[in-house]
């Protein structure tokens, strides 16, 4: 006589077979679910730093004196500039003066030399401005440091602690310094890339973007002084 259903070794197999299937579809389900987690997170800084970039090249842009790096080929990981300002006014060199009655602004950009915390990687551009009517353009020199306010008077963006304008910053290989003066373009070249540049198990295809350009300040042509 013939009987119908399943015996408990049919059932145990089954049920076994049926736990590995959903670990494995748990299993992707969490791995697709973390990777585009991490390319929302990824393409947020990423826009949001472009956005920081055309604004940083805009106010190097309207800078008038290039006050580091000195001289033309120097490279560093900050950069320091000065608005409404000129060593061509007021008796010369190398002090100069303002080019009208309105406030100096007195502006560093810096890569923090902070290593990022796990899962972040990079480093962070920040920026720290010093501005009033009362405010010199400094001869020669750079604040000093790049993770606190740099000294009376400077602040980051106007609120300390929320100068950072770029995250998951990567040097590239060729160029490992970010700031380069280039007299030749009467300004300064920012070169480095928002992202990961290299692959990993999650992200096989790495995925970030590259910033290399010069930008011409607003000096007097042919400008030596400033």
């Amino acid at each position: 006589m013939s009987r119908s259903g399943f015996s408990l070794v049919e059932l145990l197999i089954a049920t076994s077979l049926s736990a590995f299937v959903l670990i494995g579809i748990s299993t992707i389900g969490a791995s697709i679910a973390r990777n585009q987690v991490e390319g929302i997170r990824s393409g947020t800084q990423v826009g949001w730093s472009v956005v920081s970039y055309m604004s940083m090249a805009k106010e190097i842009e309207d800078s008038n004196v290039l006050v580091f790096p000195v001289s033309n080929g120097d490279q560093a990981d900050q950069i320091v500039v000065c608005k409404n300002w000129s060593r061509a006014m007021g008796g010369g060199p190398p002090t100069g003066a303002r080019l009208d009655p309105g406030v100096v602004s007195v502006i560093q950009y810096c890569v923090d030399p902070t290593a990022a915390t796990p899962p972040e990687t990079g480093f962070k551009i920040r920026r720290y401005a010093n501005v009033g009517a009362a405010v010199t353009c400094p001869t020669a020199g750079v604040p000093a440091g790049c993770t606190t306010d740099v000294g009376p008077g400077w602040t980051e963006n106007g609120n300390p602690g929320y100068g950072v304008i770029g995250y998951r910053v990567e040097k590239l290989t060729a160029t490992p310094l970010v700031f380069q003066r280039d007299n030749g373009i009467g300004g300064v070249r920012v070169r480095y890339a928002i992202g990961r540049q290299t692959p990993t198990t999650n992200e096989p295809t790495p995925k970030y973007t590259t910033f290399n350009y010069g930008i011409t300040m607003a000096k007097q042509y042919s400008s030596t002084l400033d």
